[in-house]
């Protein structure tokens, strides 16, 4: 099958002249606005909002260039505190209400496959929250943050239609992850005073791992894995022109050592495994799902010998590293007796804390006795949630729900491979391999940390299968 470049009047937010400028601009207004980053990012997220009104590309322009720098800012109102995110979300659809209302909106052929188990997946958590003595807060805290999941999912298909859109978008956020990534480096050597410029005061001061333009160093450390999959995939695929390729490879060094710098040892496993993907995804002929199946049984093996975690980075302590490593085990091990005693409903949101210090006994006690000893009685046992998102939906909502949360990964995979099995388009075929791959650094990553509650990454990269898969099926329709 014949593959065709993309070709279409370039924009300047995916020309590599236009992101040089961009993330120029971007990198000296952050040295410039130190004093107050959150109302910088803030207000130019606003403005972007505000182009929103009448392009509504730029409203989802707002919403993840948010969701990378800002993500956890929570706007009050008389009635109830509400997120950010969800906040641009709702005025989002209001600016596409009409488009709505005449019925004019296509969010593709597998929207259905992918929604309907994301609402079954938000009715279960939201049983399991009835079901157990949760207070209101907390359940609404879960149901806010789901409903952020299910917006991304229609609203990044109902808003880019065409693969110039979506080549803006994504050159939108190449741009901010690269200043992010550079600023990450300033802020490492401390270059112009960068080491103060952080959304958070004193993170950097306190903690010696950079957050770059982000709130905290795990943020950068989830985002960029994912950046550079994406751009490995097109430059093999040959999605963009030769000269714009090659020059979008430079950028890859101050993301590789920001990603360093975040001293985040599953980051760098994720960015291996998601590379290793991007081959897998392009050269193996068998369906994706079952690749991924592969890949996932491989980092879930090396999850479980805690081969990884033997290795420790020069810029964090290695006494810090251990106790991550003895405190995720301990968390672990906890979180899955938690789920075995509660194998239907779970404990609800937010309850391991609660309820974890009565499951100490299913320890290894060889673990509770070693950090005890080490960290001067110190247990993380009733104070820190289990590292892992697949332990946490389960231990919180039950069996079905891990089910259905598993479901999605298949069914995303599954989308993206329709997209690259259904379009001659180079970028469509290479933006779906570096998103199969980009899933796979959220798995890696999703053993290890506890992203759902973090960033709404794994929806972002959800809605964004949708739009390949959809533009794939405008292409075959075209044909």
């Amino acid at each position: 099958m014949n593959t065709i470049a993309l070709k279409s009047r370039e924009s300047v937010f995916y020309h590599p002249r236009g992101i040089t400028a961009a993330t120029i601009v971007l990198i000296i207004l952050w040295a410039v606005m130190q004093s107050n980053l959150s109302a910088f990012v803030f207000l130019g997220v606003g403005i972007l909002f505000v182009i929103g009104i009448k392009n509504p590309l730029w409203a989802v322009a707002a919403i993840l260039i948010s969701q990378m720098t800002i993500t956890s800012y929570i706007v009050a109102t008389p009635v109830v505190d509400i997120s950010l995110r969800l906040l641009l979300m709702l005025l989002t659809i209001y600016i596409i209400r009409g488009s709505i209302a005449r019925k004019e909106i296509d969010l593709g052929p597998n929207a259905r496959k992918l929604i309907i188990p994301m609402v079954i997946l938000i009715a279960l958590g939201m049983i399991s929250n009835i079901v157990n003595p949760i207070e209101f807060e907390v359940s609404f805290r879960f149901f806010r943050n789901m409903i952020v999941g299910l917006l991304f999912i229609i609203l990044l298909p109902a808003i880019i239609n065409n693969p110039r859109q979506l080549k803006v978008i994504l050159g939108i956020t190449f741009i901010v992850a690269t200043a992010s990534a550079i600023i990450g480096v300033l802020q490492h050597y401390n270059i112009l005073g960068m080491s103060q410029a952080t959304i958070v005061p004193d993170i950097f001061s306190e903690l010696s791992r950079v957050p770059g333009m982000g709130e905290t160093e795990l943020e950068l450390a989830y985002i960029l894995p994912i950046i550079v999959v994406i751009v490995l995939a097109l430059f093999f695929l040959r999605g963009i022109s030769t000269v714009n390729r090659n020059l979008l490879i430079i950028p890859m060094i101050p993301i590789f050592l920001a990603l360093y710098f975040t001293y985040t040892r599953s980051a760098l496993f994720a960015l291996g495994a998601g590379v290793i993907s991007v081959f897998a995804f392009m050269l193996i002929r068998i369906r994706w799902p079952i690749t991924l199946v592969i890949i996932t049984a491989l980092i879930l093996t090396v999850e479980i010998t805690g081969v990884f975690e033997e290795t420790y980075l020069s810029g964090r302590s290695e006494t810090g590293q251990e106790e991550s490593s003895i405190a995720r085990d301990i968390l672990t091990q906890v979180g899955t007796a938690i789920a075995l005693d509660n194998p239907i409903f779970g404990i609800g949101a937010s309850q391991f804390t609660t309820i974890s210090p009565q499951y100490v006994g299913s320890v290894d006690q060889a673990l509770v006795e070693f950090e005890a000893q080490r960290y001067w009685s110190y247990t993380t046992v009733g104070a820190d949630e289990p590292h892992n998102d697949f332990v946490n939906i389960w231990l919180s909502h039950g069996t079905p729900a891990l089910v259905v949360y598993i479901l999605l990964y298949f069914i995303m995979v599954y989308n993206l491979m329709y997209s690259f099995r259904n379009s001659n388009n180079r970028f469509i075929k290479g933006v779906a391999v570096g998103l199969a791959a980009g899933l796979v650094t959220y798995v890696a990553n999703s053993f290890y940390h506890n992203l759902l509650v973090t960033l709404p990454l794994l929806w972002i990269i959800a809605g964004f299968t949708l739009v390949t898969s959809k533009l794939a099926a405008q292409e075959r329709r075209n044909a």
